[in-house]
């Protein structure tokens, strides 16, 4: 699983394409990409829950992450709440890229290692295992450290950055 920074900067940075190239900017302001990106971080909500479980009980890390908060039925069911509330549009808007932030964390993932992402419908573990698990922490920082030059470039010739620079 990538850390914290490939989920948010991953997620901000195709929310924000889609939002440029496909919408061509139309009816979303740029708050919801920042929602979508700290969105790609809530699958892992289930770490605080285990550091609180942790507390009480003697559970190993594996029996709480990467079941309930790693399906992709979490993002299904923000996805019709967006379709109900449609008529709603600022509501729907958010539930859109929420669900966006989050599918886009749980693909991440399940680029290397193998995941239920149907979970509780399934317990199969989909996914690619495209790094062998010895390399998996220096590739993580690789992959922030890389991501992070392409968000900043992508800002410099998009939104001139340059003029902080």
């Amino acid at each position: 699983m990538p850390f914290a920074v490939t989920h948010v900067l991953a997620s901000i940075l195709l929310i924000d394409l889609f939002r440029k190239f496909v919408l061509k900017k139309k009816d979303f302001p740029l708050y919801l990409v920042l929602i979508g990106g700290v969105a790609g971080l809530l699958p892992d909500i289930d770490f605080i829950i285990f550091w609180i479980l942790e507390l009480f009980t003697s559970l190993d890390t594996s029996t709480v992450h990467s079941t309930y908060t790693h399906s992709l039925v979490i993002p299904l069911v923000l996805l019709l709440i967006a379709v109900a509330l449609w008529k709603y549009k600022k509501a729907a808007h958010v539930f859109l890229v929420v669900s966006a932030g989050y599918t886009i964390h749980l693909l991440l993932d399940a680029l290397f290692a193998k995941k239920p992402l149907f979970f509780p419908f399934s317990s199969t573990d989909l996914g690619l295992t495209l790094v062998p698990s010895t390399m998996l922490t220096a590739v993580y920082m690789s992959i922030d450290a890389v991501i992070l030059v392409i968000w900043l470039v992508y800002e410099w010739k998009t939104k001139n950055i340059r003029d902080y620079i």
